[in-house]
């Protein structure tokens, strides 16, 4: 029996969060360095989740379900990620402009114009900003990380029964075995 697919929301919201939250660690989140490995790891993840959730039922999945799933985990991590990266950014180390003064310290040159604007900027936007940017970025490699999950965990729908032999002269069909 073929059963319809189900919800991608729970196995996105799993994916997503979960690296999200990994994301937002400062040392951890650093991974995304390598060709945005957590963003592809919570589209894969979601598309682990989802194609066990599609064996369940008997539904297919396939790297566009994958992918499809993988775009639906984006927003969640781009959430989860921005709000942990906040919360240690408060906790870390003040504002930007205490940062920049620290990298100034240091004998960074920091032109007029970042400082400028950083300190016109409230936080808000610039943390709306970076939610912007990892939302744009997310969607993309979640997708892809989703695709390839896809690919990976891929469920075929099972076979459906081969029809019975059609009914000849009253005769009964020989026994199966």
């Amino acid at each position: 029996m073929n059963g319809s697919p189900p919800s991608m929301l729970k196995p996105a919201l799993i994916g997503g969060a979960v690296f999200g939250l990994l994301a937002g660690i400062p040392l951890v989140g650093a991974l995304n360095c390598l060709c945005c490995s957590l963003v592809m790891g919570g589209g894969f993840l979601a598309s682990f989740l989802y194609s066990k959730e599609c064996r369940a039922v008997g539904a297919e999945f396939r790297p566009g379900n994958g992918a499809m799933v993988g775009l639906v985990a984006a927003p969640f991590y781009a959430i989860v990620g921005t709000i942990v990266s906040g919360v240690f950014q408060m906790l870390m180390g003040g504002s930007i402009m205490e940062q920049l003064e620290q990298a100034r310290q240091m004998g960074a040159e920091i032109p007029p114009e970042v400082e400028e604007f950083f300190a016109s900027s409230g936080t808000a936007l610039l943390i709306g900003a970076g939610f912007l940017i990892t939302l744009v970025l997310a969607a993309v490699f979640s997708t892809i990380g989703g695709a390839i999950g896809g690919a990976v965990f891929k469920v075929e729908p099972p076979a459906a029964a081969p029809p019975p032999p059609p009914m000849t002269g009253g005769a009964a069909p020989p026994p199966t075995p």
